[in-house]
């Protein structure tokens, strides 16, 4: 099993890779310019979408301008209840009261459907306050599903890119002899696509001869990395609404 997950994950990484490039491009772009000016990423997800705004935070290798817009109510941990918050109208907009979002940033939202309430409503609200919207979704599904929004939009419709993440409807990516399908694929490619955008912006910024806010691993011997990752976070970090 693992042979085949591992063909299938790899499969739909290659796909990615070929077709989403100028997408990807086209984000890293936007984000660099405002990282650039001094504003940030900000990423949002619900459900298991959720794991990888956590995924980008505060991560070695990763850059230390990330805000994960948060919400236990929208977590996995919160088990099949998360379903009905993430339907529920006016959750999205609540949600944002609470975060310091700045004309000129970007938003990465994450989700697979791109159908339900709160992400549609953090997309429009990111929106209204000056926000460049990048979703990250499948497009093949959101597309042949209706929207639970009032507002009729789905995710990708409100975003000013859009990269399709190509995993199967449904997400899971084999096939069982019993008719079940296994093997969820969007927390793989999300991660993988979250990490490559930050690693791009890292280098455009470097093109344009400024040192990038990238953490280091402070794991390792002879790596003085505690007090240099501390210095890149601390601006960013007043900014981070942390509901933990």
């Amino acid at each position: 099993m693992l042979d085949r997950y591992a063909a299938a994950a790899g499969g739909t990484l290659a796909e990615v890779a070929a077709t989403q490039g100028e997408a990807l491009e086209e984000a890293a772009g936007l984000v660099a310019a405002a990282v650039a000016a001094g504003g940030m990423l900000h990423l949002f997800g619900a459900g298991h979408s959720q794991l990888l705004t956590l995924d980008a935070f505060a991560r070695a290798g990763g850059l230390a301008c990330v805000n994960p817009i948060l919400d236990p109510a929208l977590s996995p941990a919160a088990g099949l209840e998360l379903a009905r918050v993430e339907r529920t109208e006016g959750h999205g907009t609540a949600l944002l009261e609470g975060e310091d979002l700045r004309p000129g940033e970007v938003v990465l939202i994450a989700s697979n459907s791109g159908v339900n309430a709160v992400p549609v409503e953090v997309a429009l609200g990111c929106r209204e306050r000056g926000l460049a919207v990048v979703a990250l979704t499948n497009l093949e599904q959101s597309k042949a599903t209706t929207p639970r929004h009032s507002s009729g939009a789905r995710l990708h419709e409100l975003a000013d890119v859009v990269i399709d993440n190509r995993c199967p409807a449904g997400d899971a990516a084999l096939a069982l002899a019993s008719g079940d399908r296994v093997g969820p694929m969007t927390t793989v490619v999300g991660a993988a696509v979250v990490a490559a955008l930050c690693a791009r912006v890292a280098e455009l910024l470097l093109e344009q001869g400024r040192r990038p806010p990238v953490l280091a691993s402070q794991n390792l011997d002879r790596v003085p990395a505690a007090e240099r990752n501390a210095e890149l976070l601390a601006p960013y970090l007043e900014r981070v609404r942390r509901p933990w």
